[in-house]
């Protein structure tokens, strides 16, 4: 193998493990927003959260909570303004999603 080919696959090797490649395709840490209009959409400090987990090998296997109506109960909420998506992935075989509501208590 020359020189100039080793080099090329350590830099895609150093991209995939940076979760560079592929939206991460080692680790990935993202939080998105759930809605995107926010216009006249208030700020509130009022949190509540709920989270479900992934296996994925094969068959993929679901747990955890993660009702937007089911946070805000839970967490004494009772006007939801907006909520965010928090997403933890690791090799893609194991995920862990976090559903941040923010509103009105």
């Amino acid at each position: 193998m020359s020189a100039r080919t080793r080099t090329a696959h350590l830099c895609c090797l150093q991209l995939l493990a940076t979760g560079c490649a592929t939206n991460g395709a080692i680790f990935t840490h993202v939080t998105e927003p759930l809605d995107l209009n926010f216009e006249r959409t208030p700020m509130h400090r009022d949190e509540g959260s709920g989270d479900w987990h992934t296996v994925q090998y094969y068959v993929q296997v679901d747990w955890g909570r993660n009702g937007l109506g089911e946070i805000a109960r839970r967490h004494g909420l009772k006007c939801i303004h907006y909520a965010d998506l928090e997403t933890l992935s690791v090799l893609g075989i194991y995920a862990q999603r976090k559903v941040h509501v923010y509103g009105e208590g």
